[in-house]
């Protein structure tokens, strides 16, 4: 998964394309940075990852201009693999800052002839290291526009760049401009339109980062590998016909043979250094692959002192929770308690109302009255009998009582 798209403050641009498209010469006539190395023919004058940065004056904005180098490097010792090992580890170094690329500048001269095989190589690397997904970041910016003999052969062969080897950029949003380099207004203008763009992370970022690939893993990778799988088989194949040409030789012939000879082990020293290419690309980032093992080491490490802290808070937790709905179970029980003993009070006040009520009543009862009920009440004796009789002496009691009282 990718990382969110922030808007930067800084605005980053790599600039890219083959050895002598005047990539030097852009930044530095948009930089207006003499320290940017300009070469004067197709050698190549980067040596690394360069990075300029300046103030936009129209916007105000911080923008690093990042020079790369190509992948037809003609320096002595400089592999193509060297160059994409130093793009990718660039690359991962800006997404490790969470830092993305707002622009990719892809330098093209339209004053050659044809679109060589080299340019086609080139441009294969760098569709694989940014991705379709990036296209629309992409600027294509044809060079050398001076050096063509007219400007109608200039467009025809901007306009079958655009329709050919350029056509699945174009399809996904890349800009085609032009360049002099002479004139800062065409600089200008190439980095107005970066400016409007948002920053993105790039597709061999997204593969080593987010998916876990090897360098020759990547798209871009697996593009070398074949480039230097084709080059060995190449190189292999030539070493043995020489070898049956110098065998059908005769050896009388020992100049013929010397000269054979020579150039068979020019082909063997060739077909060697690209055996070590194919091994360094296979090897790939060992410095960036052991420091991400450190790193993802000390994460495990981390994520376990911090499983290990939450079981201990998630126990602690769990102990004080026991507590408190014991300690709410035991005030609940008293509570219950209370409104037990609160409801026997209040039945025995209710038995005491009721028989003080009793009592009140049987007292303001008069003795005729209370003689009459106990007549009723005697079972064996007649009531014509029995009322009369205790009436009779409740009322005498009665008279009895006003008497005295």
């Amino acid at each position: 998964m990718q990382k969110p798209t922030p808007q930067q403050d800084e605005v980053v641009i790599a600039v890219m394309g083959s050895t002598g498209t005047g990539k030097s010469s852009f930044i530095r006539l948009l930089t207006g940075d003499d320290n940017v190395k300009v070469g004067n023919s197709l050698d190549s004058e980067t040596s690394d990852v360069q990075i300029v940065r300046f103030t936009d004056r129209t916007t105000g904005r911080q923008v690093t201009i990042v020079d790369t180098p190509g992948f037809d490097d003609s320096r002595a010792g400089v592999t193509d693999t060297d160059i994409l090992k130093t793009i990718t580890q660039f690359l991962l170094d800006e997404y490790d800052q969470d830092r993305k690329l707002t622009g990719l500048i892809y330098l093209t001269r339209i004053s050659d002839p044809r679109f060589g095989g080299q340019s086609s190589r080139n441009l294969r690397m760098f569709r694989s290291l940014c991705g379709s997904e990036t296209y629309k970041n992409v600027v294509v910016l044809t060079t050398f526009w001076d050096q063509l003999p007219s400007a109608q052969e200039g467009e025809k062969r901007e306009a079958e760049l655009r329709s050919k080897f350029f056509k699945d950029l174009v399809a996904g949003g890349a800009r085609f401009m032009r360049h002099d380099c002479t004139q800062i207004e065409s600089a200008k203008q190439v980095l107005a339109h970066v400016l409007t763009l948002a920053p993105a992370v790039v597709q061999i970022q997204e593969e080593i980062r987010v998916r876990g690939k090897t360098l020759e893993d990547t798209e871009a990778g697996s593009v070398h590998r074949e480039e230097v799988e084709r080059i060995i088989s190449k190189h292999k194949k030539e070493v043995a016909e020489l070898k049956e040409e110098m065998n059908v030789i005769k050896e009388s012939n020992v100049a013929a043979r010397a000269e054979l000879e020579e150039e068979r082990k020019k082909l063997q020293e060739q077909l060697q250094r690209w055996e070590q290419e194919r091994q360094e690309l296979r090897r790939g980032l060992d410095e960036e692959a052991e420091s991400r093992r450190r790193l993802e080491a000390q994460a495990a490490i981390e994520k376990e002192a911090f499983e290990k802290l939450r079981e201990e808070q998630e126990l602690a937790f769990a102990g004080k929770f026991k507590e408190h709905e014991d300690s709410l179970q035991q005030l609940q029980t008293e509570l219950e308690q209370e409104r037990n003993s609160r409801g026997k009070l209040r039945r025995e006040d209710s038995v005491r109302e009721a028989i003080d009520r009793a009592v009140g009543e049987q007292r303001k009862k008069s003795y005729m009255r209370k003689g009459i009920e106990l007549a009723e009440e005697i079972p064996l004796v007649p009531n014509f009998i029995a009322k009369p009789y205790l009436g009779g002496l409740g009322l005498a009691l009665d008279g009895a009582k006003k008497i005295f009282s």
